[in-house]
């Protein structure tokens, strides 16, 4: 049995549903415990409970009921700040409260390819299990972001795993700052985790291999390919990817953020990207849920003011065939022309 906890709001609520499809596909036996960020969330979840028998749901009134430093952070910090906050006090909270053996922190915009079973076979000899971001040389700067990100990480309920959550604890409630502090050498939950390998020797596990912890900060690393319905990276099953900075506009049109961090968006990359887009879309049509939003960054409602500031973005056109657009550079007439076609 995996025991995996993640948490989001209304906004992630689609790209939550596709976790989940996604660990039911790929898992056995499973429980993803859910901390819902909103009344939305939690209501939806507690009316289809018969369709997820796996999900355990908590509200946010009770988590910050159990930790008054927690909720006192409201006070002094960002609404994504807090998020960040949650890192280390929701899988501490779950662990003391059921007393599992285990638990695995996930972002909610992660898509299993493959069985975990690997990864949490470290735990035969590892307390901790961390992904590395695994930078491409092009983008080597960001590192001032952290060694590790905070998309996937194991703790095993013993002496060493519950020591640092209640440190790592302590530290994002002091400081969880969204921008990075390089003075203090801190940037939001994550930075913390650089010197875990160090506080905790021969306990922690990294994940410096070329299946899991995928995403656009690290696509260049590897050659992705696809057999089937089924993708690979150097030739071995991919286990998961890390959707990062994924925003679905339409029908018609997403983007995947990889400019950002000068990945080459490949046709297959593409494939991997419009597999993610529809199973998104299904649960968004059953939800009736349009346009993504977003709590960091402020959006305008003009579609093509979103496409232009992407600058790369797909459309989808005939459901299965997909094209990277470089918006900017469209001559004026065949924008005018895609805007009234797709819009």
């Amino acid at each position: 049995m995996f025991f995996f906890t993640t948490y989001f709001d209304k906004n992630y609520l689609t790209r939550g549903l596709v976790l989940y499809d996604s660990l039911n596909e790929h898992c056995k036996q499973f429980e993803l415990y859910i901390l819902c960020l909103d009344e939305f969330t939690f209501e939806f979840f507690q009316k289809n409970a018969a369709g997820y028998p796996e999900i355990k749901t908590l509200s946010l009134v009770e988590l910050e009921a159990s930790d008054s430093e927690l909720k006192a952070c409201k006070t002094n910090r960002s609404l994504i700040e807090y998020y960040f906050t949650l890192s280390p006090c929701l899988p501490l909270f779950i662990l003391n409260k059921y007393n599992l053996p285990h638990i695995c922190s996930l972002d909610a915009d992660i898509l299993f390819l493959d069985s975990p079973n690997t990864l949490f076979d470290n735990l035969n000899d590892y307390s901790i299990v961390i992904t590395p971001h695994k930078f491409s040389h092009e983008i080597k700067e960001k590192i001032i972001y952290g060694i590790y990100n905070v998309s996937f990480q194991i703790f095993k309920n013993d002496e060493t795993g519950i020591k640092c959550l209640q440190f790592w604890r302590a530290q994002c409630i002091e400081w969880c700052g969204d921008q990075p502090d390089e003075e203090k050498k801190l940037f939001a939950d994550q930075k913390y985790l650089d010197n875990w390998t160090d506080l905790y020797p021969g306990k922690v596990k990294v994940l410096n291999d070329y299946v899991s912890g995928l995403a656009p900060w690290n696509l260049n690393n590897f050659k992705i390919t696809k057999r089937g319905n089924k993708f690979y990276s150097n030739s071995e099953r991919i286990i998961f990817y890390h959707f990062h900075d994924f925003k679905y506009y339409n029908n018609y049109w997403a983007s995947n953020g990889l400019h950002k961090y000068k990945a080459t968006a490949k046709y297959i990359v593409a494939k991997l990207y419009l597999n993610y887009w529809k199973k998104i879309q299904r649960h968004n049509s059953t939800l009736s849920f349009s346009l993504d939003q977003s709590i960091r960054y402020a959006q305008s409602n003009n579609l093509w003011l979103k496409l232009v500031n992407e600058n790369y973005v797909y459309l989808k056109m005939l459901n299965n065939y997909i094209f990277s657009v470089q918006i900017k550079s469209l001559p004026g007439i065949l924008k005018k022309k895609l805007a009234k076609r797709y819009a």
